[in-house]
């Protein structure tokens, strides 16, 4: 199970690629109207790949039923075994998620989708930071091939391995980033 918190540019279609490839998915923001935004920029994304022939209606239709909006931090991250953090570039604001999360998810990997931002800087934000790890997606999910798995400073072996195989399960390339540098 995947919580995505964010519906914007990125969380939207992490949440989406990761429902077609079958992962259950809590996709979290702070207002009605950006989750509503978000789940129709999926509805118009899958279209275009039925439309393109590149998917079949049903497939498009079991996806959206496995994408589950929320306004609830609880609820997203209840029985996750990852979380990925995909709000916009703001070190204080993805802090504080980070401690959210470290608090209501005691046992999830906690993933950033930052490229700007040292992961390391979230983990120590956290009581556990051997679990955070960085999931750079490139946008738009849906098409681009690689994803960035930047280990922080303190990424255990587990905890990386895991988010390579979950970016395998993905259907992408993981690109295992060793040094936590912005950019």
């Amino acid at each position: 199970k995947v919580a995505v918190i964010g519906a914007g540019e990125m969380g939207h279609g992490i949440a989406e690629l990761a429902a077609l490839r079958g992962h259950e998915v809590r996709m979290r923001d702070i207002k009605q109207e950006y989750l509503d935004r978000g789940m129709e920029r999926i509805r118009w994304s899958l279209g275009k790949l039925v439309d393109k022939a590149q998917l079949r209606r049903e497939q498009a239709d079991e996806a959206l039923g496995r994408i589950h909006p929320t306004l609830s931090l609880e609820e997203a991250v209840r029985d996750a075994d990852l979380v990925i953090e995909a709000v916009f570039e703001d070190l204080e604001l993805k802090k504080r998620i980070f401690r959210e999360l470290d608090a209501a998810a005691t046992k999830a990997i906690l993933a950033s989708n930052t490229s700007a931002i040292p992961i390391t800087h979230m983990a120590r934000a956290t009581k556990k930071p051997e679990r955070v790890v960085g999931l750079h997606f490139f946008n738009p999910p849906i098409l681009m091939p690689l994803v960035e798995v930047i280990r922080a400073e303190t990424t255990s072996d587990a905890t990386l391995e895991a988010a390579v195989a979950f970016v395998r399960s993905l259907g992408r390339t993981a690109i295992v980033v060793r040094k936590d540098v912005p950019g």
